[in-house]
C-alpha cells in the first residue's frame, strides 16, 4: 500500500497538527483502519514534560525498553523501528486539549516534533511506511 496524504483519507482535516473533536473519533478511526492504518492511543493529559511525551509516544511505536524518552533518542530510533517493522500507523493523542490548555509550550513543542517524525517517516519510508498523529479533544470552534 502506497503512502497517501492523510488529508485524502480523512476529509476535512486542516494542516497539521490535526486537531479533531472527540465526538468524531469512532468515524475517523474506522475510516483510517479501512485504509490500512493501525490506530493506537496515548493519553496526552498525563504529559508533564517533553521527555514524558516522547516516552509515551515511543511506547506506542514499540520502541525498545531501553528507550527512556527525549527527542534525540526518539529520532535515533524512529526510522530504525519502522525499517524493522514497516507499517501504516496513526497515534491518537487523547485529551490533547487538556495539555494545550495547561502547558501550551509543551503542546507546541511536542506537536512540532511529531510533525517532524511524520515527515521523517514519509521521506525515509519510500512510500511503504506512514506515521500520522491526530490530536483529540474538546477544541473551540475555528475562529472562536
Amino acid at each position: 500500500m502506497q503512502w497517501r496524504p492523510i488529508t485524502h483519507i480523512i476529509p476535512d482535516l486542516s494542516g497539521p497538527p490535526y486537531l479533531l473533536p472527540d465526538k468524531t473519533r469512532p468515524e475517523v478511526e474506522n475510516r483510517a483502519t479501512s485504509h490500512g492504518f493501525e490506530v493506537r492511543h496515548v493519553d496526552a493529559a498525563g504529559f508533564d514534560s517533553e521527555r514524558a511525551a516522547s516516552l509515551a509516544i515511543g511506547r506506542q511505536l514499540e520502541f525498545p525498553n531501553y528507550f527512556r524518552g527525549g527527542w534525540d533518542g526518539f529520532f535515533d530510533l524512529l526510522s530504525a523501528e519502522f525499517q524493522e517493522k514497516p507499517r501504516r500507523l496513526i497515534v491518537g493523542l487523547l485529551n490533547a486539549d487538556v495539555i494545550s490548555g495547561r502547558d501550551l509550550r509543551l503542546f507546541v513543542n511536542t506537536s512540532w516534533h511529531l510533525r517532524d517524525a511524520s515527515e521523517t517517516i514519509e521521506s525515509d519510508g519510500g512510500g511503504d511506511w506512514q506515521l500520522e498523529f491526530l490530536y483529540w479533544g474538546a477544541w473551540p470552534p475555528v475562529g472562536g
